[in-house]
């Protein structure tokens, strides 16, 4: 008779074996901790299909140092109070480990302190000047700051239009704040004059009023900061009902959301505007296309198809962007998730990070991880399938 080799010791062993290998492949943890429903809805949408992406590849090829990410959702729905109650959520209930996210600054301002004491490694898309590292000294983000995007549309308007005036149009936000004071700066340094400055809330549907005061100014440009698309839109619809043809130079969000502004505005709005966008998104000819964002468009498409031809695929790469350096810092760091270590490693190595955006320029001044030298001014309107558009000076 053949012996049983499944005996109690024998079956011991493989219990003891069975629960050291759970214990090392327990899942890693993640917040996605987004504005999903609120205001800033469809960047959201459009970052969670990126950071989706980047989950479903990574678990396929193993996970981050061989745990397999788990997601947890917190919707903060565009509301600093509601934010505080989710991230709570988050890191006492659901205890996790990392956090994607947020997108809105105030958003991220309400929950950096639940974030900084339980030393949390957090990486969003948030601009404001605020987020310091002594605010968030584990926050990082991919979004180009209030001060980078300042510097940018000012040398834009001075060297494609001349300006020597300008009047500058923004929402209620964090960063938008932070960012006119930033515009101020600037312009009294390059002598540019100041002829006037209005904000507007989020989701503003009328902006007659402000365009009208800033109109009697008669700026040599228009500054536009928005946060959403749908503010843009309403924005460049409110300059065409005034009959104001004034040279727009806008932010990030402009060239961005530029298709949900079309959608309210029209495509003849854009006739005198620009934006900025990261160089990682843009080409000069048909034959000048970048290959890392080319490569994000085929996966991201034949990931989920219905979600990637109705969202935003640039900055769903800027989300995707962030889960892989997330853990490109983990697996550097020994497979180390806490906030200290993380820190330090992106701090040092970010630089050397090669994912759909390039060019990272990180430090321990400042965790904003896109400078003014990885921008491009674009025609907003110019835009190839997946969201590509044309840099400005090119035809």
């Amino acid at each position: 008779m053949m012996r049983n080799s499944f005996g109690p010791v024998a079956l011991l062993g493989t219990f003891l074996a069975i629960g050291t290998a759970t214990a090392q492949v327990a899942p890693l943890k993640l917040g996605i901790f987004f504005e999903l429903t609120g205001a800033a809805s469809y960047p959201a949408e459009s970052g969670r299909l990126g950071v989706d992406l980047a989950i479903d590849e990574i678990n396929k090829s193993g996970g981050i140092a061989g745990r397999t990410i788990q997601p947890f959702i917190a919707d903060n729905q565009t509301d600093p109070t509601v934010a505080v109650g989710e991230i709570k959520r988050l890191v006492l209930q659901e205890k996790v480990d990392a956090v994607i996210g947020p997108l809105v600054s105030q958003d991220a301002l309400a929950a950096l302190p639940i974030t900084t004491e339980a030393k949390l490694p957090e990486l969003g898309s948030t601009g404001s000047e605020l987020i310091t590292p002594q605010v968030g000294p584990y926050y990082f983000s991919v979004l180009i700051n209030a001060e980078s995007q300042a510097k940018a549309m000012i040398g834009q308007a001075v060297a494609a239009l001349g300006a020597k005036s300008a009047a500058v149009l923004s929402d209620s936000g964090a960063q938008a704040k932070t960012f006119v004071e930033a515009l101020k700066k600037e312009m009294a340094a390059r002598g540019m004059k100041l002829t006037g400055a209005q904000e507007y809330q989020y989701r503003a549907t009328d902006m007659s009023p402000q365009l009208l005061a800033l109109k009697r100014g008669a700026p040599d440009t228009l500054f536009l900061f928005s946060s959403t698309g749908e503010d843009v839109g309403n924005a460049l619809k409110g300059l065409g009902e005034l009959g104001w043809k004034v040279k727009v130079t806008g932010n990030y969000t402009v060239a961005t959301f530029a298709p949900s502004a079309i959608a309210i505005a029209g495509a003849d709005a854009f006739k005198d505007v620009t934006g900025l966008s990261y160089t990682a998104f843009t080409y000069c000819s048909p034959s000048d296309l970048p290959k890392p964002f080319g490569d994000f468009l085929t996966r991201v498409r034949a990931f989920q198809p219905d979600r990637a031809a109705k969202l935003s695929l640039p900055y769903a790469a800027t989300l995707y962007d962030n889960v892989y350096l997330l853990k490109a810092a983990i697996e550097g760091s020994g497979g180390k998730t806490d906030g200290p270590t993380i820190a330090a490693w992106i701090e040092a190595n970010a630089k050397d990070f090669k994912g759909v955006l390039q060019n990272l320029s990180p430090s321990p001044a400042t965790h904003f991880l896109v400078g003014p030298d990885a921008l491009s001014a674009v025609y907003p309107d110019r835009i190839l399938p997946g969201g590509m558009q044309q840099r400005f000076g090119c035809n």
